[in-house]
């Protein structure tokens, strides 16, 4: 089983790293590949460019042997979409069973992204769900990951013994941080030790990040 947890990371924080570590032990594979998009498709203004957010990321993961780092977004160089690393990635696994981890918010907008009905047939879903995630929204989400081809999986088994086509929902605990509160910091002059990592903090500092 191959787990990919995408995201801007712009820039990556310890909510971050502690996600996908609990991703890494909650299904108990070797690790948790960070897949940093080269352009933020869904998103409006992304605040460093694809070569630091990647370096930041490289920095970050030094010595966690639970996380490990996919470039292949970032090195394409140009605008790339979720469906063609699925495409890539299916190759390269064969039948083996890939997951591609995201947040409810995410999932929700999920019909919208290109080619978003070829996504059953390349990958399962991985849904990290809010503990306040109402009965109701749980139900709208479910019936829109229907539409676009997933089925629910009840056990991890499920995930682990099929290639693709599930998804799950799993609640872990988060923590309360975001790259665009670590922004609004730097764009202060306050602090952002502890949330993001020291190599991290250094990099940002040392290349002026986020300061207009």
């Amino acid at each position: 089983m191959k787990i990919v947890f995408g995201g801007t990371f712009d820039p990556v924080h310890i909510g971050h790293l502690r996600m996908a570590n609990l991703l890494a032990e909650y299904f108990s594979v070797e690790e948790v590949a960070m897949m940093p998009c080269y352009m933020a498709v869904h998103k409006q203004g992304v605040g460093a460019s694809s070569e630091c957010r990647l370096n930041m990321l490289s920095l970050a993961l030094e010595n966690d042997r639970l996380l490990s780092l996919d470039r292949r977004e970032c090195l394409r160089g140009k605008a790339s979409y979720t469906v063609d690393s699925l495409y890539e990635l299916r190759r390269e696994l064969g039948d083996e069973s890939l997951c591609l981890a995201m947040g409810t918010d995410a999932a929700n907008g999920l019909p919208s992204w290109y080619r978003a009905d070829e996504f059953s047939g390349l990958t399962h879903l991985v849904i990290m769900s809010r503990s306040s995630l109402q009965s109701g929204e749980r139900k709208m989400l479910t019936e829109k990951l229907e539409l676009l081809g997933f089925s629910q999986a009840t056990t991890l088994k499920e995930l682990k013994t099929t290639a693709v086509g599930k998804f799950i929902y799993i609640d872990l605990p988060r923590l309360d941080i975001s790259s665009t509160y670590i922004r609004k910091r730097i764009k202060q002059g306050l602090s952002i030790r502890y949330p993001v990592t020291d190599a991290v903090s250094a990099y940002i500092c040392d290349n002026a990040l986020y300061q207009n």
